[in-house]
C-alpha cells in the first residue's frame, strides 16, 4: 500500500512540475497531500500489524526500518509539491522535470520491489537487485543534474527571487531523490543478508 502511494503521489509531483494553471496545479498538490495522509495511516497500520507478525525470513529491524524510510520518501515528496505551491512555480525547465521524472520512475520501481520483495530469496532476487542498481543509477544522474544546475543557475539572467525559488526546489528533489536511493540501498542489504 505504502510504495502504491508513493507511486502515485510521484506521479502527481512530475504532473505539478509541468502545469502552468494554478488552479489545476492546487488540486494536484491536494492530491498530493491525500497520498502523504494515507501513507501515515498506513505507517500506523503498520506498527501495529509489525509487533503481533512472524516475518520469516526478515528481521524485524529491517522491516521497521524500511517503512520509516518509505514513509520518509512519502514526505519528501509532499515537501517537493510544497515548494512548488508555496514559491508559485508555473514555469519550469527541462533539468527539473528530468529530477521529477527520476523520482517518478524510481517511485515505480519501488511499487515493483516492494510487491515482489516475499520472494527475495528466489529468482526475484536478481531482479529486485537490479531495480535497485537503476534507482542507484538515477539517483547518481540527479546528483549531476544538480551540481550543474546550481552551477548554471547564477549564469541565467534570473533576479534573486528567481534564484531562491529555484534553489529550494532542485534542493528538495535532490533529497526527495536521495531518500528513495536508501530505500534501495536497504533493500540491496537486505538482499546480501538472505542470499
Amino acid at each position: 500500500q505504502q510504495a502504491e502511494n508513493i507511486e502515485k503521489a510521484a506521479k502527481l509531483l512530475r504532473n505539478m512540475l509541468v502545469e502552468t494553471d494554478l488552479n489545476r496545479l492546487d488540486a494536484l498538490k491536494k492530491e498530493v497531500k491525500t497520498y502523504e495522509t494515507a501513507g501515515d495511516e498506513v505507517l500506523q497500520t503498520f506498527y501495529t500489524q509489525l509487533n503481533s507478525t512472524v516475518l520469516t525470513p526478515f528481521e524485524r529491524e529491517d522491516v521497521h526500518e524500511l517503512a520509516e524510510m518509505m514513509d520518509n520518501f512519502l514526505d519528501r515528496i509532499d515537501d517537493c509539491a510544497n515548494i512548488i505551491i508555496t514559491r508559485r512555480f508555473l514555469e519550469t525547465d527541462d533539468w527539473l522535470t528530468t529530477m521529477s521524472e527520476n523520482i517518478m520512475f524510481s517511485a515505480e520501481n519501488l511499487n515493483v520491489i516492494i510487491s515482489d520483495l516475499q520472494f527475495i530469496t528466489t529468482g526475484k532476487g536478481k531482479e529486485i537487485a537490479r531495480l535497485c542498481n537503476e534507482i542507484k543509477t538515477m539517483e547518481h544522474d540527479c546528483d549531476e543534474l544538480y551540481g550543474k544546475y546550481i552551477s548554471e543557475l547564477f549564469t541565467k539572467n534570473y533576479n534573486l527571487v528567481e534564484i531562491i525559488k529555484r534553489k529550494d526546489l532542485v534542493q528538495v528533489l535532490e533529497n526527495t531523490m536521495n531518500s528513495v536511493k536508501y530505500i534501495s540501498d536497504k533493500i540491496r542489504s537486505i538482499y546480501a543478508k538472505l542470499c
